[in-house]
């Protein structure tokens, strides 16, 4: 546990020095929150803790050195387009937490994908995804809505959630990715 406790120190210096003060301060927020989620659903709370620690990881990066590790990651040069830019940092952020401290592939799945979803998402996955969305301050009555929910019925939260962003999207004349509206699909499939 020393050693665990040694290591968290270690990522919150160097989180600190990679995010902004309300990035950093949200980072802090997930964790706890994706702490308190594992504990109702029985897995790993210190995993869950340390994946909501750095699953923003990459999002205070500047162009250029996004543009660096598309290219040193062999990504996809879909990446470089505008429309990938708000969900580029969980992409990136898989890779370097498998760089920089080693992380396993189920914390590395779950930063990759706690901007989308995927329509196979494990508890834990799930439980960064909600969390990120729900640990804040002031919420808005929907949004503290899904936050309760979560600590009864996960998958419920989660598909209230899809349902609520899209909803907003579509006022704004967009979609859902691909991958999120297959997983909000099936959701509802299940829940019926």
């Amino acid at each position: 546990m020393d050693n665990l406790f040694y290591n968290i120190e270690t990522i919150k210096t160097d989180l600190k020095r990679m995010l902004k003060e309300h990035r950093y301060n949200h980072s802090l927020l997930v964790a706890d929150e994706a702490k308190k989620l594992a504990t109702i659903y029985h897995i790993d709370e210190d995993k869950c803790y340390l994946t909501g620690l750095i699953h923003d990881m990459a999002k205070n990066l500047s162009e250029e050195e996004n543009n660096n590790l598309i290219k040193k990651y062999n990504l996809s040069e879909e990446w470089y387009r505008e429309e990938n830019k708000p969900i580029l940092h969980a992409e990136l952020g898989y890779y370097l937490a498998k760089e920089k401290y080693n992380c396993s592939e189920d914390i590395c799945r779950a930063i990759k994908y706690h901007t989308i979803g995927n329509d196979e998402m494990t508890t834990m996955e799930k439980i960064i995804f909600i969390a990120d969305k729900t640990a804040r301050e002031n919420l808005n009555d929907n949004l503290l809505y899904i936050k309760e929910l979560s600590y009864q019925d996960l998958d419920l939260a989660l598909l209230k959630l899809l349902e609520g962003l899209e909803n907003k999207l579509s006022k704004s004349n967009t979609k859902l990715a691909p991958i999120t509206k297959q997983l909000m699909l099936r959701l509802q499939r299940k829940e019926k």
